[in-house]
């Protein structure tokens, strides 16, 4: 039997604070308690796995030990899951009842909450006992209640000037003299103030953009990186960490450094979502003077020229062509911005138009109906590529009866020589049990012997598991080789084709355009094992 410990504690159990730990829902107290309880418990013998949530809340079931726990689960590695309660499982009773009454009874598990004197064992084929449901409603209604309370509990340090923020604006840091407060950044401030007088003498974004790239001010994202505060994976190389229009005008547009609080941003839809919306302006919570400013309010206003007439962009439903996410910038890696004309598409590097002419990136308008074109020259030589491999690997032996019976023939001479020596190393015993032969000698003989079997035994099991590679490699290739066949009967690039056989398409400029497919790994594997076969036939 396979049993899993699910052990969760979030923040508003108190156990991640200094000074403040309840003991009695500690990840190290509900091991132990499940410990015992299986030590008492005859039928629930087995392996031990835990998986251990620490710091997340019941609230929502999207937790990476639980993730992990439900995917073992459904791959048939566990049996039996305990917890130390229901609220362990989790505080949702909606979709508590779920994983109790659909889930788990359809992957076959048996789920145990101790203290909750639950075991599905016991109602399997019922649903659960009306204290149960009651027990699960009162811990759902608990993380309500304990989610108002961290709210206001929030909100009485916003309304203290104290700030919650995990992330501070370009150009503060944390100050260490003040918990909740913040400071100055000096080196990083410096930029900040270089931006608004850049605006107050009547620049555009775009236009101190291009001066902070010439002057070589470091960006936000690659100044925190160098100050290794609050990590972050970038999606450019470092040479395309430039400022753009939007960076600019961010920072523009923080009230922030006039001195002032502002916090409540965003707030979730619901208890327990990850779903978040904006807060209108006049919700958030504004507290003036909260530290020392960087830029006065008169200039605040007066640099919001810059961006006061810069157009939002409107909402509106994304067009359909048919390489829609596809294409990437060569240079920047980000996905090329697509505009729409009435007889043709045009791909363009939306990061070159906001960082301007210190990027390297493609500049370029490219026709879509080009790449389009590209696209399907490059999946016709594919297609002939496939052709050749098949071929060539079949001419050398990779596929065919022919290969199978030699492999066959080779395994069973093996197996052969295998059952001789280990009828040797018997005999060999048998003479020293009548004295024919010393005790160091018999030693001696069967070292020999069981080394020789031992390599016997690799050899033909590394001949097993290169047949059966070959066989699904050919498989494999076959499969795709009609797959693209049938899939290339069009004259022109499909929706079909690169849902199927595209990966990203590269754009470094118009007359350079590299195209990734979803089958290189397989056309790889077949390239090696041609010439895996040629060079064994070499030898």
């Amino acid at each position: 039997m396979s049993l899993a410990f699910y052990l969760r504690l979030s923040i508003a159990d108190g156990d991640l604070k200094e000074g403040e730990k309840d003991e009695s829902n500690s990840i190290e107290n509900q091991r132990e308690l499940l410990r015992r309880y299986v030590e008492i418990n005859d039928d629930l013998d087995g392996d031990v796995t835990e998986y251990v949530d620490d710091g997340y809340t019941g609230t929502n079931f999207n937790r990476p030990a639980f993730r992990q726990m439900i995917e073992d689960a459904k791959k048939g590695k566990i049996d039996t899951i305990l917890t130390k309660d229901l609220s362990r499982l989790g505080r949702d009773y909606i979709g508590v009842g779920d994983y109790l009454e659909q889930i788990f009874p359809v992957l076959g598990i048996r789920y145990i909450a101790v203290n909750s004197n639950y075991d599905s064992k016991i109602y399997s084929g019922t649903t659960m006992g009306l204290d149960m449901q009651v027990s699960n409603l009162i811990n759902h209604l608990y993380s309500r209640d304990i989610s108002k309370k961290v709210k206001s509990a929030v909100r009485t340090k916003w309304k203290q000037g104290k700030s919650t923020s995990g992330r501070l604006p370009f150009g503060y840091r944390k100050d260490k003299d003040a918990k909740g407060g913040w400071a100055i950044d000096p080196e990083a401030a410096k930029i900040v103030r270089m931006i608004f007088d850049k605006a107050l003498e009547g620049m555009k974004t775009k236009e101190i953009a291009e001066f902070l790239n010439e002057e070589g001010a470091v960006t936000p994202g690659l100044y925190r990186e160098q100050k290794a505060r609050y990590g972050g994976v970038r999606i450019v190389p470092d040479q395309e960490a430039l400022w753009d229009t939007g960076k600019v005008r961010w920072i523009l547009g923080k009230y922030e450094y006039t001195g002032a609080f502002v916090q409540n941003y965003r707030e979730k839809v619901q208890v327990g979502s990850s779903i978040t919306r904006k807060v209108p302006e006049h919700e958030r919570i504004v507290i003036e003077d909260g530290h020392e400013a960087i830029v006065t309010k008169e200039e605040f206003e007066a640099a919001q020229d810059a961006i006061r007439f810069v157009k939002k962009p409107e909402y509106k439903i994304a067009g359909s062509y048919l390489l829609r996410g596809k294409v990437r910038c060569g240079n920047c890696g980000l996905i090329m911005a697509h505009h729409e004309l009435a007889y043709d598409g045009t791909f363009y590097c939306g990061h070159k138009l906001k960082s301007g002419s210190q990027s390297d990136c493609c500049e370029d308008y490219i026709s879509e109906k080009s790449i389009e074109n590209s696209v399907y020259l490059s999946l016709r030589r594919q297609l002939e590529q496939v052709r050749l491999l098949r071929t060539q690997s079949t001419e050398n032996g990779l596929s065919g009866k022919d290969r199978d019976d030699e492999s066959r023939r080779i395994q069973k001479t093996i197996r052969s020589e295998i059952e001789v020596k280990e009828a040797d190393r018997v005999r060999q015993y048998v003479a020293y049990a009548e004295g024919l032969i010393t005790l160091e000698k018999y030693q001696d003989v069967k070292n020999t012997l069981t080394e020789e079997i031992e390599e016997l035994r690799a050899k033909e099991e590394h001949l097993k598991a290169m047949t059966q590679e070959s066989f699904q490699l050919e498989q494999m290739s076959r499969q795709l080789y009609h797959k693209l066949e049938l899939g290339l009967g069009s004259d022109k690039l499909t929706q079909q084709m690169v849902d199927s056989f595209i990966d990203t398409v590269y754009v470094y400029d118009a007359d350079r355009i590299e195209v990734v497919f979803t089958f290189e790994d397989l056309l790889k594997q077949l390239a090696e094992k041609r010439g895996g076969d040629c060079n064994e036939e070499a030898v």
